[in-house]
């Protein structure tokens, strides 16, 4: 399930005109003035001395100047100062922007009791920001205790106030039943009525509803309809999703070139599987020419971040020569990125390096220690491997049971070369050894169906 909750917004706001005086008015205008004209400096020392006569508009234009650094350096306690007496006097942009110094703590002391006191008394007086500001705090827990109720409450009002990412969030809200009984049809109307205001993640929460059939009817071309608007948008998911739309010919006829030019679309953006799919598409050539270059070049991007299938298929690329280079030492690098990953084919590729000294000094006991891995993780080629280690003790002492066990294993599994293996090692061992080999292998498969 994706984190939805999306971050506060920190609102620049426009200057009072509050005047309390003909006098004082004109001073205040000559501010006003200055600022206008760019002249931040002169502003600020006009504003200042009325704020320290205790103009309260002053005071807050003064504090707007010192968290914006106009006319004066940077200071977010200097504008905590001044924001104070107006947001006690009821002033709701003080109070907003004092709840956010508090809430970011940028030049002060975080302190999220403070911003939930701050942006309370803003929410009060029908602040949408504020209201929406005050559901994340309490659907996440910042400066109160988890309240999914409460949340769910200035969600509500915020988003009656036309606020797109609390409609949005309280769409989820219902979606996922936290703070509501869970509702799809209210759902999928809140989500409608932000992706009404082309709220991107709203278009694609819609798409996914319909797209898996939960609360509304499964429904390819409306899935298609909405991922579409998103993936305009830049949504990654849903560009991602559109192309899987069009690369399996989910709701449309299949379109390798349009799966193509959204899974790039969402890969430039670095989403793993589109980046992982278009380095498949270039390898075997689907819906552009193949290039095993650009598919290495898919692969990396994807392996960088971690990916193990990744990893694997640039451990492969260097271990064929594919994209141009053979660099057995490049493919005993990345199988081990994705073997310790617990890639089972990494684990059982590095054996094979290990066992025939390629890219890597000959090690037969390193050889066993991978091929035990990937055979333990359901890898019928290991597992053959394994048996025909153990039938030649290379790695370890000889051991015929156990060779027979893993071609066993390995001919369950679906290995042609394992049933031959086993049938070969069968015409070297006594009826007792066969039979404990078969039990061992009786008793690893029903572990195996039972683990995984």
């Amino acid at each position: 399930m994706r984190i939805c909750f999306r971050p506060k917004w920190e609102l620049l706001l426009s200057l009072g005109l509050a005047l309390t005086g003909p006098s004082l008015a004109g001073d205040f205008n000559q501010g006003f003035d200055a600022y206008i004209d760019g002249d931040y400096e002169d502003a600020f020392t006009t504003w200042l001395a009325l704020a320290e006569t205790g103009d309260l508009s002053a005071m807050y234009n003064v504090a707007l100047m010192y968290e914006q650094g106009l006319g004066v350096e940077v200071s977010k306690e200097q504008a905590v100062r001044w924001y104070t007496l107006p947001a006690e006097d009821g002033d709701i942009s003080a109070q907003f922007n004092l709840a956010t110094i508090y809430d970011y703590g940028e030049g002060v002391a975080e302190d999220n009791s403070r911003a939930i006191h701050w942006y309370t008394a803003a929410a009060q007086q029908a602040d949408e920001q504020a209201q929406f500001n005050l559901g994340v705090m309490y659907s996440s827990g910042e400066g109160v205790s988890v309240d999914y109720d409460t949340a769910v409450h200035w969600y509500r009002l915020s988003a009656d106030l036309g606020h797109v990412a609390a409609q949005y969030n309280l769409g989820f809200m219902y979606d996922v039943g936290r703070g509501v009984a869970q509702d799809k049809a209210m759902a999928l109307a809140w989500y409608e009525r932000a992706a009404g205001q082309d709220d991107s993640d709203a278009q694609y929460a819609i798409a996914r509803m319909y797209d898996e059939g939960e609360g509304v009817p499964l429904d390819e071309i409306q899935a298609r309809h909405w991922y579409e608007l998103a993936a305009d948008q830049g949504h990654v998911k849903a560009q991602f999703n559109l192309a899987i739309m069009h690369d399996m010919g989910e709701g449309m006829p299949e379109d390798n070139e349009a799966a193509i030019h959204w899974y790039r679309a969402a890969a430039e953006q670095g989403h793993l599987g589109a980046q992982i799919n278009l380095g498949i598409m270039f390898e075997n050539g689907e819906g552009v020419a193949a290039s095993l270059v650009d598919a290495m070049k898919w692969y990396r991007r994807a392996a960088d971040q971690g990916s193990a299938e990744a990893q694997y298929a640039v451990a492969l690329l260097f271990d064929s020569g594919g994209g141009g280079i053979e660099d057995n030492v490049a493919a005993v690098a990345w199988y081990t990125l994705a073997a310790e990953q617990g890639d089972a084919d990494a684990q059982n590729n590095l054996g094979a390096m290990f066992d025939a000294g390629e890219g890597v000094k000959e090690n037969d006991a390193i050889a066993l220690r991978w091929y035990t891995l990937a055979a333990n993780n359901g890898n019928a080629v290991a597992q053959n491997n394994l048996g025909t280690m153990y039938l030649a003790g290379s790695g370890a002492d000889e051991d015929k049971v156990q060779a027979h066990k893993w071609f066993l294993i390995a001919e369950k599994l679906g290995n042609d070369v394992g049933k031959q293996n086993r049938e070969a090692s069968a015409r070297l061992m006594a009826v007792a050894e066969i039979t404990e080999a078969k039990r061992q292998a009786d008793m690893w498969l029903a572990e195996f169906e039972h683990t995984r």
